[in-house]
């Protein structure tokens, strides 16, 4: 099952889903921070972090990619 980057346009915070193709196309997702459904699918940069140190790839706060 894949995972899907999104980005919560109420708290500003970017989260990881790991849906199914079926629950994509259904898009009943919420912020896992603030449970707003006010989300938006963001696309990773393969590797370039140009998140500004908020990596969807790193929830501890020790990213290999851009350093944060």
């Amino acid at each position: 099952m894949p995972n899907y980057n999104f980005k919560c346009l109420d708290c500003h915070k970017i989260f990881e889903i790991r849906a199914t193709i079926k629950e994509m196309e259904e898009g009943k997702f919420s912020c896992k921070n603030c449970k707003s459904k006010n989300v938006k699918r963001v696309f990773d940069s393969f590797g370039i972090c140009t998140s500004g140190g908020s990596c969807p790839t790193c929830s501890t706060g020790n990213c290999s990619i851009c350093g944060s």
